[in-house]
């Protein structure tokens, strides 16, 4: 029997995201979560649409769509709405009859088995997170960078997330300041991207290149092979540069305010 791994084509990429979702956003604490074929709703229950998704694939039923985006609305729960290609475009169309607003394009990129080397600013110290210290810098960070509430953050992404194993948070700090964060999460041999942010003061400083590539390298050397995101339209160089490729593009809807874009 083979043991080589699955491409990541743009079905294992739609289920590899619904999984990392639901890891990322566990341990937020008004978490809920509901599935239907094809779809996949992740809720941290915060005020804060990047942190409640709904994840749209092949067999995702329209009715089970329309149910589960009502629900939100009912609740005034602001979310994103994420439609992969393969479930195709009348999801956009309900989307929209139901008052949310499309947002982006958001390319879905694979870095595959290559040879890595920490870069960027030689200056950043990049630590795996491991105590409440680390959540508030984490925190702090996240807040700056995508303009959110840190009280919201640390519920949704308490101290806990750095107990569980399918989860690393990485924090860079400069001059013993806290700049950067990312969360990885794993998948057999692969692991997801989420939350790359850089303190909105430090952009621009070689301090994202260094973060993300000193965690994809310890990541390597726990045994994954390929990595996998989503990209914003702000990261989407940085991700270019270290060797990302897309695969193809979701579409973003959001009832509220999102900093995806």
């Amino acid at each position: 029997m083979s043991t080589a791994s699955k491409p990541l084509s743009e079905a294992v990429l739609r289920r590899l995201t619904n999984d990392a979702v639901t890891t990322f956003l566990g341990e937020a604490e008004r978490y809920e979560a509901a599935a239907r074929p094809g779809l996949q709703l992740a809720l941290s229950n915060e005020p804060v649409a990047d942190m409640n998704m709904l994840i749209v694939g092949a067999g995702a039923d329209h009715d089970h769509f329309r149910d589960m985006v009502s629900m939100c609305l009912d609740r005034n729960i602001p979310f994103l709405v994420m439609i992969y290609p393969e479930a195709g475009k009348a999801f956009d169309n309900i989307a929209a009859e139901q008052g949310l607003v499309y947002a982006v394009d958001f390319p879905i990129m694979v870095r595959d088995d290559l040879p890595l080397e920490a870069a960027g600013n030689p200056d950043v110290d990049v630590v795996r997170a491991s105590c409440a210290d680390d959540a508030d810098a984490s925190a702090d960070v996240t807040a700056s960078a995508y303009s959110m509430p840190k009280e919201s953050v640390l519920r949704a992404l308490p101290a806990s997330l750095f107990e569980t194993t399918g989860a690393d948070v990485y924090v860079a700090r400069l001059d013993g300041e806290a700049v950067g964060s990312v969360t990885l999460t794993y998948h057999g041999d692969s692991c997801g991207i989420w939350a790359m942010g850089t303190d909105a003061a430090r952009q621009r400083g070689g301090i994202g290149r260094r973060l993300l590539s000193t965690a994809m390298v310890q990541a390597r050397n726990s045994g994954v092979r390929r990595f996998f995101l989503g990209a914003t339209p702000a990261g989407f160089r940085l991700y270019e540069g270290l060797g990302f490729a897309t695969v193809c593009s979701a579409r973003v809807w959001v009832s509220g305010e999102t900093h995806q874009a």
